[in-house]
C-alpha cells in the first residue's frame, strides 16, 4: 500500500514538473543574469551522520566512532545565466562545516573538524512563470574539498592529522518557488547539499 501511494505521488510530481506548459506570455520578464544567496536544512552528510557513526573516519583500522556536535548547514551563493525564458544555466558555491567528537570504547579520543567547500555546475528549468511568480526545477552536479583537522589527545590510540581529499557533490530540487520583482525570495526541495532551502536572489 505505502509502495503504490509512493508511486502515485512521484507520477503526480513528475507531472507537474514536467508536463506542465506554463504560462506562453509571462507579463513580467526576468534578467538575463541572477544572483542568489540561499540558506539548506538536512545535507545529506548530516542524513548519513545518523545512520552512520564512522562515515567521517572510515580510514581508521580501530572502532571508532564520531558524534556531531556542531555544523552549519549548507551556505549557497549561486549565479545562473538565462540562455532561454525557460533555460538557466549556471554554477553553485557552497559551504558546510562541521565538528564531531571522536570516541574509541566511550572514551573520548578528540575532536575533528570537517569543512566541505564545493562547485557545481548546474540548469534551472523554469516549467511556471506568470507575473511576479515562478516555479522551477534545479539540477547541480559538481565536488567538493573536504578539509579534515583531527586533533587527538591519544596519539598511540589515534594519531592527530589534516588531510584534503575531493568528493562528489550534487543538488536535485524537482520542486522550487519564488515570488517578487528583480529581488525575489525563494524556497527549495531536493536532495544533496539540502533537503529544503531558502534565501533571496536578484536578477538584472
Amino acid at each position: 500500500m505505502k509502495r503504490n501511494i509512493l508511486l502515485i505521488f512521484m507520477l503526480v510530481v513528475c507531472h507537474c514538473v514536467f508536463g506542465y506548459d506554463g504560462n506562453r506570455k509571462p507579463q513580467y520578464e526576468l534578467g538575463k543574469n541572477e544572483v542568489s544567496v540561499s540558506y539548506g536544512l538536512l545535507p545529506i552528510f548530516d542524513l548519513v551522520d545518523g545512520i552512520d557513526h564512522h562515515i567521517h573516519i572510515q580510514d581508521s583500522d580501530r572502532e571508532l566512532s564520531s558524534v556531531m556536535k556542531t555544523h552549519t548547514g549548507a551556505i549557497n551563493v549561486e549565479y545562473t545565466y538565462g540562455l532561454a525564458p525557460r533555460f538557466r544555466l549556471g554554477l553553485m558555491a557552497s559551504y558546510m562545516g562541521y565538528r564531531h567528537d571522536v570516541d574509541y570504547e566511550h572514551d573520548y579520543i578528540g575532536e575533528l573538524k570537517s569543512t566541505y567547500v564545493g562547485l557545481l555546475p548546474m540548469v534551472q528549468l523554469y516549467w511556471f512563470s506568470h507575473d511576479h511568480v515562478a516555479m522551477y526545477s534545479k539540477f547541480a552536479v559538481g565536488a567538493a574539498l573536504n578539509m579534515r583537522d583531527m586533533n587527538s589527545i591519544n596519539e598511540d590510540l589515534y594519531a592527530s592529522f589534516d588531510d584534503t581529499n575531493v568528493q562528489f557533490e550534487m543538488q536535485i530540487s524537482p520542486i522550487c518557488f519564488e515570488a517578487g520583482g528583480r529581488i525575489r525570495g525563494f524556497a527549495e526541495l531536493g536532495f544533496g547539499n539540502y533537503l529544503f532551502s531558502a534565501g533571496m536572489k536578484y536578477y538584472w
